[in-house]
């Protein structure tokens, strides 16, 4: 995933998706999110959703500086057992995409579900105490991404968005199986002059 994503759907169908009671302090609707930009994430508190905007990225963890700004997290490193994902793991979100940006060469793509206006991209966030961060989780792509990006975001069907911010263990064969398949649904639309 290249580092742009898009949050721009209605306040309805943002609260029917993930059964969220107020959406009132939602980030505005945003066609370019970059690294370092405000967005909204869902997670769960008290085994209710709730919408929180979160700081895309983040550059220490524990006060400890990390080598670069993490804006992508691979599943891989959250399921490494490393001390990084043995901390991410245990803090999920869920980001809510529109559609996100994906470069091949001098081409930009706009990648966006057929049917339904709102993906669920897997995330993890990191909480200092005084603000909260958060990281797009990537997988290796599938089907057609595959000819523009090795890399994509997890996305999470309705079923695995619940157990993603509800559950402690995850399925994540099973995860990146049903990504696989969700894939098959996203389409490509060029654009020009976004970044």
């Amino acid at each position: 995933m290249c580092g742009r994503f898009a949050q721009v759907y209605d306040d309805t169908k943002l609260k029917e998706k993930f059964r969220l009671e107020d959406v009132s302090g939602r980030v505005n609707p945003e066609l370019n999110l970059s690294p370092g930009m405000k967005v909204n994430t869902v997670t769960m508190r008290g085994g209710q959703n709730i919408l929180h905007p979160m700081i895309w990225g983040f550059s220490e963890l524990h006060n400890k500086p990390m080598p670069a700004l993490i804006f992508n997290s691979r599943i891989e490193t959250i399921l490494s057992g490393s001390p990084l994902g043995q901390y991410l793991v245990k803090h999920r979100c869920i980001i809510p995409l529109s559609g996100f940006y994906e470069r091949e060469g001098d081409r930009t793509f706009y990648i966006q579900n057929k049917d339904f206006p709102i993906l669920s991209a897997a995330g993890v966030f990191v909480n200092d105490g005084l603000k909260f961060n958060c990281s797009v989780v990537t997988t290796d792509s599938t089907g057609s991404m595959r000819k523009i990006h090795s890399r994509m975001p997890l996305l999470l069907n309705d079923e695995f968005s619940k157990m993603w911010v509800s559950v402690r263990e995850i399925e994540a064969d099973e995860m990146i199986l049903e990504c696989g398949r969700m894939a098959g649904n996203l389409e490509f639309n060029h654009e020009n002059g976004l970044f």
